[in-house]
């Protein structure tokens, strides 16, 4: 995952893993936040060289915990508007129950960015997920992050 490339990238890739653990309801969303915070996850990656094939874990830069904490805060606030507006964007032929935790993690977070920081220009959040989900994904789904960001990019910054 070379596309980690400042601080601010990896708070966001943390925000999506702090979603991601906090889809499965085991913790609250303050206990996984001070576990990414407290240095205990989201330290390092999984990496698979494409050609050999082989799995190395490498190390991420530190997040930085004022955008961190402000996505999540933003997703806490505004969890059930969120999801919402997620849910209801997927089509009967892909439907919102099909969605993998990661892909609605990674919308989760970047809605929740778009809500919290109006100041961060559209261009840069939606460059920013795409990165992160083609790091994740390489099929269709990163169309449907760069489709529904920017609707909902559109949405919220006219509200």
């Amino acid at each position: 995952m070379s596309n980690i490339r400042t601080n601010r990238s990896s708070s966001r890739l943390a925000a999506v893993q702090a979603l991601y653990q906090y889809a499965f309801g085991d913790k609250t969303i303050d206990a996984v936040a001070r576990e990414f915070m407290a240095g205990n996850i989201g330290q390092e990656l999984l990496e698979e060289d494409e050609i050999t094939g082989s799995e190395t874990f490498v190390p991420v830069m530190p997040a930085e915990p004022t955008l961190f904490a402000g996505i999540l805060n933003s997703y806490v606030e505004n969890e059930k508007q969120i999801n919402e507006m997620i849910n209801t964007s997927f089509t009967q032929e892909w439907p919102a129950e099909r969605v993998e935790l990661t892909l609605k993690a990674i919308l989760q977070a970047g809605t929740a960015e778009l809500m919290a920081y109006p100041e961060t220009p559209v261009a840069i959040v939606i460059t920013e997920y795409l990165d992160l989900t083609a790091s994740f994904y390489d099929g269709p789904e990163i169309k449907v992050v760069n489709g529904m960001l920017d609707k909902f990019a559109k949405i919220l910054r006219e509200e």
